[in-house]
């Protein structure tokens, strides 16, 4: 049960809420929201499958995961411009402190590519999801509104 709502929780964390695009005036802003929400999609596409509420895919999991990747890779240029918006989730401690974030992104990447290598059937899921959603998570509670 305490699995459940940790991938729960996780997927929550790393997800994005979705605010209208269309609202958010920073060119910026929406490339940064659009690529969180796609993380935010690849990790609930990661937590049915954990959930059972969809069949186990290896190559699904797995592209998920690379997605997860090259989103995390892109994320530190994403945030190079300090722009913000009233729509954004983004706090100002980003720009403060940006190496650290730098940091907590490429360790999102590292995490993406390692749960990449090792997950090789269902039951390596749960730790996959685990791990990228404790790196999600240790950004999104510093960085994130």
């Amino acid at each position: 049960m305490q699995l459940k709502y940790l991938a729960i929780a996780g997927i929550i964390i790393c997800g994005t809420a979705m605010h209208s695009i269309a609202s958010v005036e920073s060119e910026a802003v929406t490339a940064r929201t659009k690529a969180m929400s796609e993380i935010s999609d690849n990790m609930r596409v990661l937590g049915l499958m954990l959930k059972g509420q969809v069949n186990f895919d290896l190559v699904s999991a797995k592209s998920a995961i690379q997605n997860i990747q090259k989103l995390a890779d892109q994320t530190p240029r994403l945030f190079e411009i300090e722009a913000v918006d009233p729509h954004a989730e983004a706090k100002p401690e980003i720009w403060s402190n940006y190496e650290d974030f730098v940091n907590k992104a490429l360790n999102l990447k590292t995490a993406a590519i390692d749960a990449g290598g090792s997950l090789v059937d269902e039951d390596g899921l749960r730790d996959v999801v685990l791990s990228l959603g404790k790196t999600c998570k240790s950004c999104h509670s510093v960085y994130r509104n």
